[in-house]
């Protein structure tokens, strides 16, 4: 099952680092994450932390290449018993001639 929080609220005294959302991904493959975190990104604010746990061992190597691909950070990578916790910050930003952040987005139908 997966489930994903809702945005913290929007506090200026909360750390720029602080988790804004949780993606619970169970065991599901890197195709499903993938999806559920580009949704969940998109939702975001630019630079938000997201934090996502998966008890799929395939996930890190993937998590890894996405980050890079989208100028995200991975910020930590913490493996407790059998699921595994990331910590993620978003890019900073999309400005023009920077590619779009989340590059495998299936395109919208008409």
């Amino acid at each position: 099952m997966c489930a994903a929080s809702p945005p913290a609220s929007s506090d200026a005294s909360v750390p720029d680092d602080s988790v804004r959302a949780v993606v619970d991904a169970g065991g599901e493959p890197w195709e499903r994450i993938l999806d559920l975190l580009e949704r969940r990104c998109r939702e975001l604010p630019v630079g938000s932390v997201l934090e996502l746990h998966s008890a799929n061992p395939r996930v890190r190597s993937s998590l890894r290449g996405w980050c890079r691909l989208t100028g995200s950070t991975l910020l930590a990578d913490e493996e407790t018993g059998e699921q595994s916790a990331y910590r993620i910050k978003l890019p900073p930003r999309h400005g023009p001639g920077m590619p779009h952040p989340f590059p495998f987005q299936k395109p919208e139908s008409s």
